[in-house]
């Protein structure tokens, strides 16, 4: 059994590292990084995250909002799921707004972002000072549910495709 830890995975736009668990550690040359977790005593462990977050920066959420001329301020994310392979991704848009001219002004229904995290970690441009753990969710795995935490300040990223209804 390994210890969990702090894994810093990106630090200051660069990759640092990658989550391990005892099998793939081996595999690769690494030390264990305390990620191998299991639903249970029944299944197999095997790396996965546990508490997941980007750290704070300078900006205020109100500062990033007030540099845009036009977009979506996203205030909260629902359900959405993610190709684990590509690191395509697809999340419902809770509560959001329409931004113009450095304002929040319409309310948005029925949204959805699309895109691909590794594509959008690059293109992020601010980030913000007010970092908040998300509430509890669940990740699935190889038909293996574990419980996760998850937190992020407001981000500016340059582009995102927004989807939904008409």
């Amino acid at each position: 059994m390994n210890a969990g830890q702090e894994n810093v995975l990106i630090k200051d736009g660069v990759l640092r590292d990658y989550m391990w668990d005892a099998t793939t550690a081996r595999e690769h040359g690494r030390s264990p990084s305390g990620s191998g977790r299991r639903e249970s005593y029944k299944h197999l462990p095997m790396t996965r995250m546990t508490n997941t977050y980007l750290a704070p920066g300078e900006l205020s959420p109100e500062e990033i909002i007030a540099g845009v001329d036009y977009g979506v301020y996203v205030a909260q994310l629902g359900g959405g799921q993610v190709d684990t392979a590509s690191g395509d991704f697809v999340f419902g848009m809770v509560e959001s707004y329409l931004i113009e001219d450095g304002q929040l002004t319409s309310p948005l229904r029925d949204g959805q972002l699309i895109g691909n995290g590794p594509h959008v970690l690059t293109m992020i441009e601010q980030v913000g000072n007010d970092f908040e753990m998300g509430p509890p969710g669940t990740c699935g795995k190889d038909g293996q549910g574990v419980p996760v935490g998850d937190g992020v300040p407001t981000l500016k990223v340059s582009e995102l495709t927004v989807g939904g209804a008409a």
